[in-house]
């Protein structure tokens, strides 16, 4: 059984879209579930929700409860590069925990977590992919003639849409593309000797800025009437707010648009 995590309800449609017989089964709060079969393999998908705690949960969940032989992490991200563009796929050969570190008077440095290992205290500042299933994705983008590159991916804590921050952390790390749940799923997988791999779609470019785009979102307790009202508040404020809006949904359709190619190849070959 290969499992299939997402942060979003609009990820797991995709997912949802490649699978046949899918079937609702049962899942954490917060969180859904779905059985089904691509190609010939049994498969789990569960939409955990956004970032690294979430993801976490989610991914020792599925191990407790199916017993998965793969996780593989499927999803949006942002470019950290300018010749990353919109709609594509990055398959992550090594996923970096880039915010969690040590910060002191000289900076931050970025460590990855601590792990208890035979009495000691081991730091992981990266997490490597599967060789296996890296080939098995290569193989599957190039069959779907998807445009693709391999190389590192960040997971933050944090939405990031400032372009001279993302141009920062693509230097500071050599890094393609960040993310917000794939170290987590790693650090999990590698704890219980599951093979990992997370592949990513690019939804918006690293000049892409979105300023205000905390008022938009929907909070707990908040209610639709009030919801809108704020929404409605920031585009008078700012009318072009509706342009970086529309932008940004352009760039995840066609970033789930090669996600799901993706997927149907990948899961159909093997």
């Amino acid at each position: 059984m290969i499992a299939i995590l997402c942060a979003t309800p609009w990820e797991m449609k995709r997912v949802l879209r490649v699978l046949a017989g899918g079937r609702e089964t049962e899942a954490p709060g917060g969180m859904s579930a779905w059985r089904g079969k691509g190609g010939a393999r049994d498969v789990v998908a569960l939409c955990v929700g956004v970032g690294k705690v979430a993801a976490a949960a989610g991914a020792m969940f599925l191990l407790e409860r199916h017993r998965p032989e793969e996780f593989l992490v499927f999803g949006t991200a942002g470019a950290l590069r300018d010749d990353v563009r919109l709609g594509d796929l990055v398959i992550a050969e090594e996923v970096i925990p880039a915010d969690t570190g040590i910060a002191h008077s000289g900076g931050f440095h970025s460590t990855g977590p601590g792990v208890s290992a035979e009495g000691r205290l081991v730091f992981h500042p990266s997490f490597a992919a599967s060789a296996e299933m890296l080939r098995g994705a290569l193989a599957a983008a190039s069959y779907a003639s998807l445009p693709h590159r391999v190389g590192k991916v960040l997971t933050c804590d944090q939405v990031v849409l400032d372009p001279g921050l993302r141009l920062h952390l693509g230097n500071a790390f050599d890094a393609l593309a960040v993310e917000m749940e794939g170290a987590a799923v790693a650090q999990v997988a590698e704890g219980a000797g599951v093979p990992f791999l997370a592949v990513r779609g690019i939804s918006d470019e690293l000049s892409h800025d979105f300023a205000g785009l905390e008022r938009a979102l929907e909070y707990r307790g908040q209610g639709r009437r009030n919801l809108w009202k704020e929404r409605m508040r920031l585009s008078v404020e700012d009318p072009s707010v509706m342009d970086r809006a529309r932008a940004l949904a352009k760039g995840r359709d066609l970033a789930l648009d090669a996600l799901e190619s993706f997927l149907s190849a990948y899961l159909g070959r093997r």
